[in-house]
């Protein structure tokens, strides 16, 4: 195994360390801020443009925008169900919610 995929996993690990502990104690806004910093995507854009160059890497960053459509819905589940289902309810359903509408993005972009 290379070391660098020993790396990615160590400073991904370290950031999901310090999210959990802010906000475990009550720092959810900073956890948020930690956690969406783009360290993950600057070190996916970088081996991503190493391993096959700048034309890889636009169709990436595409891919990520219209991948935040399902992402904002499976937030918005969780904001809104958490408190009617309770949270493992609507984690679920955040994620089903999710893997569907990537789906169907999916879907429509093969064509």
């Amino acid at each position: 195994m290379e070391l660098k995929y020993v790396l990615y996993f160590l400073v991904g690990g370290a950031i999901v360390s310090i999210v959990t502990y802010f906000a475990s104690h009550a720092r959810g806004l900073l956890a948020a801020f930690i956690a969406n910093l783009p360290v993950i995507t600057v070190i996916t854009f970088l081996t991503v443009y190493f391993e096959s160059g700048e034309k890889a890497v636009v169709p990436y960053a595409e891919g990520l925008v219209i991948m935040l459509i399902p992402w904002l819905a499976y937030i918005f589940a969780i904001i809104f169900l958490t408190h009617r289902l309770g949270f493992i309810p609507s984690l679920v359903m955040g994620m089903a919610l999710y893997f569907l509408i990537a789906f169907i993005i999916m879907s429509i972009k093969k064509f």
